[in-house]
């Protein structure tokens, strides 16, 4: 993609800006600033392990890195054992300056789940430091995808290699990465989530200077079926030369048409380019709600409707059928994908509400990351402990003919639904929720 392919630069940032593009950051993005110039971060972690165990220099290659060092430690044996408390002191003792590649990337407000092949948590730090709020981290083995986790926080980092941290365990070696490949490849319950997510998104993968085996099992995984099957998805993998010629021939050869390997540009480079077209495009590392979006003050115990964008003609149909009732409702007209000012003034309106009324059809089965999933977190967090009333907190309303019972977001909530076809509640979901909002208020003025 150089400057004349403005056309695919194009496609790539629309997919960005419409959340579909996942970006997997590898080694070659960790370049941070030292007294001696730029370096890359794990030869420094290499550097400090060599030392530490009275690794000479003579003994390793040019260029080594840390599965260099340990493998030429004669008191290895294939298990980390002792080495692994010597690796999580140096990651803790080095503490390096953000690395510009992944302050770039966490300048682009449309990517809000990132997959880390590191098991440092200098892309986590990055997003924090860039967007004010921590990223909620996880890590294979022990944690699937979790997409509540992310709407809530608002973005997410996940380790695919582990985190290096006291109680999990993180690839550092070639044979720990064929370990986890493995356990990835035979257990697909466990990381269930995020094979489905990276199936159903464009992956960007920068910087990942896998050895050629792993390298080609990592992109059969995020396939349903063989590479040269064709599919929507497709991967533009950024390595500036790096990979192994035999894997370059192969990914032609077997995956043409999706996937697109970037030789002649480093992965930094490329993503000084894609900052560069991103502000250019879309003039703001922000993507802020319009002037007059924040939602308007709810009255304490009202009954918050929650809905998909595509759901608006028959949410709006609920609130008028329920307002007719007597009932007062509050519900974003507007929809947006808000900033945390708005975040906060949504999870108030929930904390305050009587009734959470989650409005289900066709369109909440979409797997993307959407506003009303967080909604819904927050929504199912209160009602683990809500006591304010004995009528129930969640109210599911399926507002299509969907069949219930086939509907994943109403298993989610693990509740029965009220049927309200284009939005007209039934009579008893009336009476239910005008029942929560007395016995709602009625508890709050005898406090």
């Amino acid at each position: 993609m150089s400057d004349k392919d403005t056309y695919q630069w194009n496609v790539l940032l629309r997919a960005i800006k419409d959340r579909n593009v996942v970006p997997m950051v590898g080694n070659d993005l960790l370049m941070v600033d030292t007294p001696d110039g730029p370096q890359m971060y794990y030869r420094l972690v290499a550097e400090q392990l060599a030392n530490g165990l009275g690794i000479p220099r003579d003994r390793l290659p040019e260029g080594f890195d840390p599965n260099d060092v340990i493998c030429a430690y004669e008191r290895f044996h294939g298990d980390l054992g002792k080495i692994k408390d010597r690796v999580l002191d140096i990651h803790e003792s080095l503490k390096p300056a953000m690395p510009e590649a992944l302050r770039l990337l966490a300048e682009i407000p449309a990517f809000n789940l990132f997959i880390s092949t590191t098991v440092d948590s200098l892309l986590a730090d990055a997003v924090e430091k860039v967007r004010k709020k921590r990223p909620v981290e996880m890590a294979f083995p022990d944690a699937d995808f979790d997409d509540d986790k992310l709407q809530y926080a608002g973005s997410a980092v996940y380790h695919i290699l582990g985190m290096a941290t006291s109680y999990s365990r993180f690839a550092v070696t070639e044979g720990n990465m064929l370990e986890f490949m493995h356990d990835l490849m035979t257990n697909k319950e466990k990381a269930k989530n995020l094979i489905n997510k990276l199936r159903s998104s464009h992956l960007l993968i920068l910087g990942v200077t896998f050895p050629d085996w792993l390298a080609r099992f990592l992109l059969r995984l995020v396939r349903e079926g063989p590479l040269w099957n064709e599919r929507p998805m497709t991967e533009v993998i950024v390595d500036g030369g790096r990979s192994p010629p035999d894997f370059v021939r192969f990914l032609r050869k077997f995956s043409p048409e999706n996937t697109v390997v970037m030789t002649d540009i480093s992965p930094v480079d490329f993503v000084r380019e894609l900052h560069r077209r991103w502000m250019e495009k879309y003039g703001s590392t922000e993507l802020p709600p319009p002037p007059g979006s924040e939602p308007a003050d709810m009255a304490s115990g009202s009954i918050f409707i929650s809905y998909a964008r595509e759901d608006r003609d028959a949410a709006m149909r609920l609130v008028k059928e329920l307002t007719a009732k007597n009932l007062e409702v509050w519900v974003d007209q507007l929809n947006l994908n808000p900033g945390d000012a708005f975040n906060e003034k949504i999870r108030k309106h929930i904390n305050n509400c009587s009734a959470f009324v989650a409005v289900l059809s066709r369109n909440t089965e979409d797997q993307q990351p959407r506003y009303w999933r967080r909604e819904w977190y927050e929504a199912k967090e209160k009602s683990k402990h809500y006591t304010a009333t004995d009528c129930g907190f969640i109210f599911p309303v399926v507002v299509d003919d969907s069949a219930p019972g086939g509907l994943c977001s109403l298993q989610y909530f693990q509740l029965s639904s009220a049927i309200a076809p284009g939005g007209f509640p039934p009579e008893d979901l009336v009476k239910q929720l005008d029942r929560a909002q007395k016995n709602r208020r009625k508890l709050a003025a005898n406090r």
